[in-house]
This record gives C-alpha cells, sequence and structure tokens, in this order.
C-alpha cells in the first residue's frame, strides 16, 4: 500500500510542476492542432496605414495588368489617388531602372539597384529581392529623409511584383512611421 501512496505521490507532484512550469497546455488546443495553424492567424493584424498601402500598391498592378504601361502616367498624376501629401507609388523594372517615381519625374531612367538608405542598408537589391522572391512580395523597413527634411526617419514599405508581357516589374509604396 505504501508504494501505491509513492506512485501517486510522485505522479501528483510530477503534472504539479509541470503544470506551474507551462508545459501542460491549458487549452483544448492540441499541439499538432497549433502546428497547422496558418501564418495569417499567427501574425498581428495590419495596422490602418500598412491596409491602405497594400490596397492601393494591389489596385495599381490590376489598373497595370489592365493597361500595361499606358497605365504609368496616371502614377504621376499630382493630388490623384496614386500621389498626394507623401504618399506615391513608384514602379521599377526587376532590373534595377526606375520607371515611375512621381515626387522627381528626373529620377526616372535612372537604376537603383546599388541604393542605399541612410544607414547604408542595400534597399535597392532588397527591394529587388523581395519582387523576385517565391511569395513576390514583401514589406521593407529602413532609414531615409522626409521630403524637406535632411535627418532620417523609418519608412515601412510595401513591394509587389507584377509583369507586363515579358517584362517584370516591382511596384511599391511606403509611408513614414512615426517613433
Amino acid at each position: 500500500m505504501n508504494d501505491l501512496k509513492a506512485i501517486i505521490y510522485i505522479l501528483f507532484t510530477a503534472v504539479l510542476l509541470l503544470t506551474v512550469a507551462g508545459c501542460v497546455q491549458s487549452d483544448d488546443t492540441s499541439a499538432s492542432e497549433q502546428e497547422g495553424q496558418t501564418v495569417e492567424e499567427q501574425q498581428p493584424a495590419l495596422s490602418s496605414e500598412e491596409e491602405y498601402t497594400v490596397s492601393q500598391v494591389n489596385a495599381a498592378i490590376d489598373l497595370i495588368e489592365e493597361r500595361g504601361e499606358m497605365a504609368f502616367p496616371e502614377f504621376r498624376e499630382a493630388d490623384s489617388e496614386w500621389f498626394h501629401d507623401d504618399f506615391y507609388i513608384f514602379i521599377w523594372r526587376t532590373d534595377g531602372l526606375r520607371v515611375v517615381y512621381p515626387p522627381d519625374l528626373s529620377g526616372e531612367g535612372q537604376y537603383m539597384s546599388e541604393l542605399v538608405d541612410f544607414n547604408d542598408k542595400p534597399i535597392g537589391q532588397i527591394f529587388i529581392d523581395t519582387a523576385l522572391s517565391e511569395e513576390g512580395e514583401g514589406w521593407v523597413d529602413y532609414y531615409w529623409p522626409r521630403p524637406g527634411e535632411s535627418e532620417a526617419s523609418m519608412k515601412h514599405t510595401f513591394i509587389k511584383r507584377t509583369s507586363i508581357g515579358n517584362e517584370t516589374y516591382l511596384v511599391g509604396s511606403g509611408f513614414y512611421v512615426e517613433e
């Protein structure tokens, strides 16, 4: 009988220790069910600025897929849905050639693959790599001066791949993050 009490005591102590240590799950979700959760369920929700940026990039891609390069002039129109305040859509070929850059049209036609941010982060190549990735899209964070300022601020930019015929492009837009 003492052996049975000792076994029960040891089992009770082990369960108690596992519970205290957090090793025993307290909800009804099994480990295998947790492994099956999608990435979307595990990631935090997008902010309203992120949602707007993704929505505008997707809308720009829809227009590009519908009208091809004939859509590019629309992205340069000031005070439009594509270019207002600090917001604009930019487009590069994936070889780095910048084809649409509304804030400074003289910057169009330049190769941007060597572009670095304020801290020498190679954002030109990162933009291209993001577009050419398996996902074909993603967010890039870097430091860039706001228009009219010399001090760099964090910018959060969404990049997505699209194609016109045999040419692959990246379409992007971003916003400054309030720190």
